[in-house]
Parts: structure tokens; sequence; C-alpha cells
């Protein structure tokens, strides 16, 4: 039997190692380490077996970069010959291993498909949660190379990458102002393998986080690494733990923003994307100075008339501004609530903003009916967190004194 040169596979996830070994009739492999599981593929006469050893590192590497990651959870990892040619028989193998122990001083070492030397072969191996190739995927990788007899080879490199099962999103801050622009930070997105353990370096597939957020420019919208421009809202893509993403504020008081976690492709069953709410600090909205109006609803605009006729056409105005809503460069209106209770006497409208500010009008109606209506002014925003004001348009047959009244004709 010859021995074949060892062909040593590395990467910045895993390092596995593997060479290849010329099968002869009843001949055996000699293995570098015993494996920790053996395969049990028979020899099969004129076929090169890979052989791959696997390590799953912790702490710092002997070099002091980054700890590579397989999940230590794995238990079983399987190696498929993508092209094989034809009538090759087994094309694919299952090994149990210990992903736990598998240990630069005790890797473990499994043998891949036999194939014909000199022909450019190409394997995929997946490490799987339970033993012979069956439960959850947790790692993936590739590698091509051409095996031949008799002579060492250059190592090509495995890249094993961590499947993405759960994907978290925090660092979404708490302490926002509306009314203030240019405000960043930047968030944390852990992906984590089934198993709940977070993923180091590249993933096999990548997530997307997105923002619906309909007015990026004054709302919020994302910034990274890999901003995908062809998202219809803004989204940053997630292709390895390094990767940086940003959210974005420009001061829009606006409703709470949920940023979304996507799977780049067909999610295991069970599997969770994740998502965060971003909620602004709100403004409280206040009345103009020079109409002043009761939080407690006192007289806001007070139509009346001394004569015994029901003159048309008496108009009263209020105004109400919120900064980071009514303000430029946000320019939102407010509206208000209640205005039914108007319908016997006035009709209300609201107005072009003017001032940064909201304004409202009651306009006395024909054959008017005294009374009087309460209504509240709203930015319809579920997070508003102060108190609404209320302001009260009253019609009488004659002046209602008060010190909140403005009076207008």
């Amino acid at each position: 039997m010859k021995r074949l040169g060892n062909r040593i596979f590395s990467s910045a996830v895993a390092l596995i190692a593997a060479g290849s070994v010329a099968a002869c009739g009843g001949g055996g492999m000699s293995p570098i380490i015993t494996p920790t599981s053996a395969p049990t593929n028979p020899a099969q006469s004129g076929l090169v077996t890979p052989q791959f050893v696997i390590i799953v590192p912790s702490g710092t590497s002997a070099s002091r970069r980054k700890p590579q990651f397989v999940s230590s959870a794995s238990l079983s990892i399987t190696i498929t010959l993508t092209n094989p040619p034809a009538g090759l028989s087994p094309t694919s193998v299952s090994a149990n291993i210990s992903g736990s122990s598998c240990t630069v001083a005790t890797p473990c070492i499994v043998n891949g498909p036999p194939s014909p030397p000199g022909v450019l072969d190409t394997y995929q191996l997946t490490t799987f949660d339970a033993t012979g190739g069956a439960g959850n995927a947790l790692d993936s990788g590739t590698v091509s190379f051409t095996p031949l007899t008799g002579q060492a080879n250059q190592p090509p490199a495995v890249i094993m990458m961590g499947i993405p099962f759960t994907v978290t999103i925090t660092g979404v801050p708490i302490n926002f102002n509306a009314n203030t622009a240019s405000q960043t930070a930047n968030l944390t997105v852990t992906v984590a393998d089934h198993s709940g353990q977070t993923i180091t370096g590249t993933y096999a597939n990548g997530v997307r986080i997105t923002d619906l957020d309909a007015e990026p420019t004054n709302g919020t919208h994302l910034t990274g690494t890999h901003v995908n421009g062809v998202c219809t809202f803004s989204c940053v893509d997630m292709t390895a733990d390094t990767d940086t993403i940003t959210l974005n504020y420009g001061g829009l008081a606006e409703n709470p923003v949920v940023l979304s976690g996507v799977f780049l492709f067909a999610p295991a069953v069970g599997s969770n994307a994740g998502t965060a709410t971003f909620t602004p600090v709100l403004n409280a909205i206040i009345s103009d100075a020079a109409n002043p109006t009761s939080l407690a609803g006192g007289v806001g605009i007070d139509l009346f008339t001394n004569d015994s006729g029901s003159p048309v056409g008496y108009t009263g105005t209020v105004k109400y501004g919120e900064l980071g809503f009514t303000n430029s460069p946000y320019n939102k209106q407010l509206s208000i609530t209640g205005g039914g209770a108007c319908s016997t006497f006035a009709t209300l409208a609201k107005l072009a903003n003017a001032s940064n500010e909201t304004p409202f009008s009651a306009t006395t109606i024909a054959s008017p009916v005294a009374g009087q209506c309460t209504l509240t002014v709203t930015d319809n925003l579920t997070d508003q967190p102060n108190a609404l004001p209320t302001f009260v348009v009253t019609y009488t047959t004659s002046s209602i004194s008060g010190s909140s009244k403005a009076r207008h004709q």
C-alpha cells in the first residue's frame, strides 16, 4: 500500500487536516492519529481515501488570533463527494465525533468517501448535533482538491461555518429624543446555531436586519458593513460576527420602529430571526403662547353674539405644536378628536401649519344651537408619554368670562 502525503486543511472557522490514502485489495490505511470514530467503509482497489482531522478550537489559538469556530455540540459529521464519477459508491459517509473533545491534543479523524486519483474532487462537510449524521445541522463547509498518489500536495483550506438558527438584536437606544437630528447607535447582532452557541467567524448563510421605517431621512435607517441597496426599505446583511450595523435616527416623532431579522435561506423549523423595537422619546404637545388653553379643558374658542339672531361665520382659532413633529424639517400636522359634539353650532377645520404649529379653527353655522364641545389634540402616536391637551369650543348668546378664554371674531 502507498502512503500519501498529508493534506492539512485550515480555515478561519475550523482546523481540519486531510490526508489521502490509496486503497488496495485487502489493505488498510495507516492512520496518523487513532480516529475517535473510525469509518467502516471497505477498501476499494485503485481509489484514494481522503482523511479529515477535525479540531474544535477553544480559547486563544497558538498564533493569538481569534478562536476559530466549530460547534462543540457536534456529535457527528457527514462528508459527501459532490461530483462523484458514475458508478462510484458510497459517495457520502457519516461518522460520530465528540465536538467537545476534538482538541489539538486529541483530534477527531474521519475518512471521507474514496475517489479515483488525479481528478478534482469537491467535498461537502456538515456537522450535526446527533449521532449518525442525524439531528440538526450545526456547521457546514466545502473543499476541493485533486488527490494524487505518491506525493505531497499543497494543502487547500476547508472553511467550516456555523449555520444560523437564532438571531438576537440588542443595543437599541432608549434615550434618543425627538427633535434631535443625526443620532446614531451601534447595534449588536448575535447569531447562534441550533445548540445555542454564538457563531464566530463567517456564517454558513447570511442574515438580514431590516428597518421598515417609511421616512428614513428624518426617522430611522440602518447602515453597516453590507448595506443592501435593493431593499424597499433600509436593510443590512450580516455575513460574519465582525460585520457592523448602526441605527441612525433623524429626530422625527414617530411610532415605535420594529427592526426585524430575516434568514437569507430556508430557515429550520423552530428557528427565530428575532426583532427589536426602537421607541423615540417624544415631546409634549403645547398650545400657542398667544392663545393659551387649559390642559384641563379650559375655553379655547368662544363663539358668541349679543344679537337675537345667529350670524354665520364667526370664527376662532387656536394653535398647537410638538417639537420633532410640527416644526421644520418634520412638518407633520396634529389632529383633534371629539369634534362630533360641535356639529350643532360650529364646523371645525385643521389649517396648514404656520410658524411650526398646527392651527385649528371653529366657525359658527347657520342657526346654531347653544352648546359646547371638548376637543383633544393628538399626534396619533402610540407611545406619546405626555398628557394630551384639550380645549373647549363654546357657542352662547352672551360672553363667557374666564381667564383661559380666547375670543376671536
